[in-house]
C-alpha cells in the first residue's frame, strides 16, 4: 500500500507536456487492442474542426452510464487519442468495475473514520450527517496505508435510473478519478487534479490577478502552444492559481473573433511547464468540445456564441514573469514514486487530510484510481460546466 510500502521507483521516461513512465508509441500498443473491452467504439482527431492547430481528440462510448463522449488534449495527435481514450476508460471504471461493499446501511458515526463526512459534503447546505445511513467500500491512505472506508457513491457511477435516494449532500464526479501507465503514475495524475480544482474552487474569479506573461515561458513545448494560439489570431492569457498547497497551478482562456466564448483551462503540476501545458490544451480542448457539440452535458454555448462573450483583452498593468510566480518547493522529481510520495506529504501537511486511494484497475496493463482529499473544495459547476 502506498506509505507503509517501499515500491520501486519508477522512471519518467517522457516529459513533452506531460510526464510518463512509458513512450506514447507504447501506451497507445497496450491500450488500442484493449478499446472494444471497455465499450470504446470511435476514436476522431477532431483538430480540424478549430483553427488554433493544438491537437484534441474523442472517444465514444454509446452504452455509456454517464458521458458517452471523451475529450482528450495534448502536443501530438497520438498523446492527444490516448488522453481521450484513458479518460473513456476511466469513467468506464468508475460505472462498470464497482469496489466491493465492506459496510452496507451503515451511519458515519458507527465506523470511527479518521475524517468528518461533512468533509466529503459538496454543498453547504448539505442534509447528509453522520447519522446518515451508507454503503462504504475501502480506499488505502496514501500516507499511512491505513485502510479507511469512503461512502461508495464518491467512487462509483451507478446511472440516474439506478440511485438510491439520499439526502443531497454527497455527489459523484470525475475529481480524482485518473488513469496512468502504474498505479503510482495514476495516483500521482488524480492528486494533481484534485489540488487543480481545489485552487480553482477557492478563486473569486474565473481569471486570477496574476497575469503571466507569456513571452517569460522559455520551455519548448509551451512556447509552441503559446505560438499556435497567437499565430491562429486567438487572444490568450495565463495566470497563476494560488493554491493552498504549494503546487504549481495556472489558469489559460483563449477568445477569439471567430468563436467569441472565453474557453478555460487549468493545469497543476510540480513542473510549472506541464502545470502550464495542461491548462493551454484544456482551454483548447474546451473550445473544441463546444464546436463539435457532441458532449453529453454542454451547457447553451452557441447562445453565447450569438451574444459574444466580449473580447478578452490585455492586461492594464504589467505582466509577471513566470520565475516570479513559482512556490517554493523541489521542482519535479526524476521518478514517480518519489514525487508521488512528496506530494502526499505536502498536501497532508497544507490541508491537515490524508489523500485516500481507492484502487479500481481491472487490466494489467495500466492502472485506474480514484482519490478523494477530506475537505478539499470542489465547485463542479465552475470545473465543468453542466446543464
Amino acid at each position: 500500500m502506498l506509505g507503509t510500502s517501499s515500491p520501486a521507483q519508477e522512471t519518467k521516461v517522457f516529459f513533452d507536456g506531460t510526464h510518463r513512465v512509458r513512450h506514447p508509441e507504447q501506451t497507445w500498443a497496450t491500450v488500442s487492442p484493449l478499446l472494444a473491452e471497455f465499450g470504446i467504439t470511435r476514436v476522431a482527431d477532431v483538430t480540424g474542426l478549430d483553427t488554433l492547430g493544438i491537437p484534441v481528440a474523442m472517444a465514444v462510448r454509446p452504452l455509456a452510464k454517464s458521458l458517452s463522449v471523451s475529450q482528450g488534449k495534448g502536443q501530438s495527435k497520438l498523446l492527444a487519442t490516448i488522453s481521450a481514450v484513458m479518460e473513456a476508460i476511466e469513467l468506464w471504471h468508475a460505472e462498470y468495475a464497482p469496489k466491493p461493499i465492506i459496510s452496507r446501511q451503515t451511519p458515519a458515526n458507527k465506523l470511527s473514520l479518521p475524517y468528518r463526512l461533512t468533509d466529503l459534503t459538496s454543498a453547504n447546505d448539505a442534509l447528509v450527517t453522520e447519522s446518515t445511513r451508507l454503503d462504504w467500500v475501502e480506499s488505502a491512505g496514501m500516507v499511512s496505508g491505513r485502510t479507511v472506508p469512503v461512502p461508495s457513491m464518491l467512487v462509483s457511477w451507478t446511472g440516474y435510473h439506478e440511485h438510491r435516494w439520499l439526502p443531497p449532500g454527497l455527489l459523484w464526479s470525475s475529481n480524482g478519478l485518473a488513469s496512468g501507465n502504474s498505479r503510482q503514475e495514476a495516483s500521482l495524475h488524480a492528486l494533481y487534479e484534485v489540488v487543480e480544482r481545489d485552487a480553482v474552487s477557492q478563486e473569486s474569479s474565473s481569471i486570477p490577478s496574476d497575469l503571466l506573461d507569456p513571452a517569460s515561458v522559455d520551455d519548448r513545448t509551451c512556447a509552441d502552444l503559446i505560438d499556435k494560439v497567437q499565430s491562429a489570431g486567438a487572444a490568450l492569457t495565463i495566470s497563476r492559481v494560488p493554491s493552498r498547497f504549494g503546487i504549481p497551478c495556472f489558469g489559460a482562456k483563449v477568445w477569439d473573433a471567430d468563436f467569441p466564448v472565453a474557453c478555460l483551462g487549468w493545469g497543476a503540476h510540480l513542473d510549472p511547464y506541464v502545470a502550464i501545458s495542461r491548462a493551454v490544451t484544456e482551454a483548447v480542448q474546451s473550445r473544441l468540445t463546444a464546436i463539435a457539440g457532441s458532449r453529453d452535458d454542454l451547457p447553451p454555448i452557441y447562445q453565447q456564441v450569438r451574444a459574444g462573450s466580449g473580447e478578452v483583452t490585455k492586461s492594464a498593468g504589467p505582466l509577471a514573469q513566470l520565475s516570479d510566480l513559482l512556490p517554493d518547493g523541489p521542482g519535479a522529481f526524476h521518478d514517480v514514486t518519489s514525487e508521488l510520495a512528496w506530494v502526499c506529504e505536502r498536501i497532508q501537511h497544507g490541508g491537515g487530510a490524508e489523500p485516500l486511494l481507492v484502487d479500481l484497475t481491472t487490466a494489467a496493463e495500466f492502472a485506474v484510481v480514484k482519490v478523494i482529499l477530506p475537505g478539499a473544495n470542489l465547485d463542479i459547476e465552475r470545473v465543468h460546466p453542466r446543464r
